[in-house]
């Protein structure tokens, strides 16, 4: 097996909450103890305000699962990869491909350094969804949101997560491990390209009630991304030896908190279908991995929409393209959700 890695995860990334039933995962994937060895920042509360101006604060120890971790995500990446390789892996970093190519009952990828034959792919490219043509399969975008995130030091925290609905979007902070935080304001790409200024995304930090206290007069940025966030599914999900994961399965929104359990777990069962696949049995796992991929969609939007509808107190383009419709209004309160 060869894992290609654009990058070399030696760069800020988002994508920082993992939540407590991803231990689950990492016990299954055997990197429960360097994991913990890692030691990442324990979440013990969420504090939002979210539907109101008031804040609201539910702590760890109410959750059956616990707190979950808020992670360094670029040492996690590497962790996953330093894992791999220790199972046997052959792993090429800064190794992009470039397309892919039908050859026999394989793949041929190319990449700067020259082609491979692999006899199934699992494609799991994040965001980046170059080699959908090459697949056949199409995207599809449910959502449009941006993350305008900065990373400082110097900016300890008390191990929790928070999050403030504003009329542009909503704010979200969480401390990282070694005195670090990351800072992100998240809105429609077209009404936040004023943010990749400093100075308006200073301006717009500054009137938020939760999120600008965080940071101590010496916090230092670091970094700066601008990265989508919004939701967006491949169809098919798998097709001839091949298999889509992660986000190139299914990118979340980050208000679901759920993107990378959900890339630990599709990542698994791309592995099983995969396998399935260089076995002969094609088929059967085309379709069986389709309907995992489509229950794991299946409550999402809706919930998605309800919780965006919630914080719909403003009269903002933002805010407008999230409220609920009058008949979608009723039918949510006859749910009594």
């Amino acid at each position: 097996m060869v894992l290609f890695e654009a990058g070399r995860h030696d760069r800020p990334k988002p994508g920082e909450m993992l939540a407590a039933v991803a231990q689950g995962l990492l016990r299954q994937l055997g990197v429960w103890t360097p994991f913990v060895a890692a030691a990442f920042v324990d979440n013990r509360a969420v504090v939002s305000a979210w539907a109101g101006e008031a804040f609201d604060e539910r702590h760890s120890i109410f959750s059956a699962q616990g707190g979950g971790w808020q992670l360094d995500r670029a040492r996690f990446d590497q962790l996953l990869i330093q894992a791999a390789a220790a199972a046997g892996a052959q792993v090429r970093l800064g190794s992009e491909v470039r397309s892919a190519v039908r050859e026999g009952q394989g793949w041929r990828l190319n990449l700067a350094d020259g082609d491979i034959v692999a006899s199934a792919v699992i494609w799991a490219t994040g965001r980046s969804w170059r080699l959908a043509r090459s697949f056949g399969a199409k995207l599809r975008a449910h959502g449009h949101l941006a993350a305008y995130t900065r990373f400082f030091d110097r900016a300890p925290g008390n191990c929790r997560v928070v999050i403030e609905a504003r009329p542009e979007g909503w704010w979200y902070s969480a401390d990282l491990p070694d005195r670090r935080r990351v800072v992100a304001c998240l809105t429609d790409p077209d009404l936040g390209s004023e943010l990749r200024d400093p100075k308006s995304w200073y301006r717009a930090l500054a009137a938020t009630q939760l999120i600008a206290p965080l940071l101590p007069p010496g916090a230092r940025e670091t970094a700066t991304l601008v990265k989508s966030a919004g939701t967006a599914t491949v169809d098919p999900a798998a097709g001839e030896r091949w298999v889509a994961a992660g986000d190139s399965l299914f990118a979340a929104d980050p208000l679901s908190s759920r993107g990378i359990v959900h890339a630990l777990r599709s990542g698994i069962l791309a592995a099983y279908a995969a396998s399935d696949m260089v076995d002969g049995r094609d088929e059967l796992a085309r379709t069986r991995y389709a309907m995992i991929a489509s229950q794991g969609f299946a409550d999402y939007a809706s919930a998605l929409a309800n919780h965006y509808a919630a914080a719909a107190r403003w009269d903002t383009a933002f805010w407008q393209r999230r409220r609920h419709q009058p008949e979608e209004r009723a039918a949510y309160q006859e749910r009594g959700a």
